[in-house]
């Protein structure tokens, strides 16, 4: 996984929002980012792990202590 889509993850599972999320790499991580394209890689990440919503996601992703 790119180190563009931890930080996604990381703060998804802090509580952020996909805006603030956006914001947050712009800021701290100086990675330009659009909302499309962070929906974009939570729905390839998704998909790479056969989660059907993002609760589902959370649990597989912290049953390989990714999160």
């Amino acid at each position: 996984m790119e180190k563009r889509d931890l930080l996604i993850i990381k703060y998804l599972s802090e509580g952020y929002k996909i805006t603030e999320i956006r914001e947050q790499l712009i800021t701290y991580h100086s990675i330009t980012i659009s909302k499309s394209l962070i929906e974009k890689r939570l729905n390839t990440i998704s998909k790479q792990y056969q989660a059907k919503t993002l609760f589902q996601l959370a649990v597989f992703l912290t049953k390989e202590k990714i999160i």
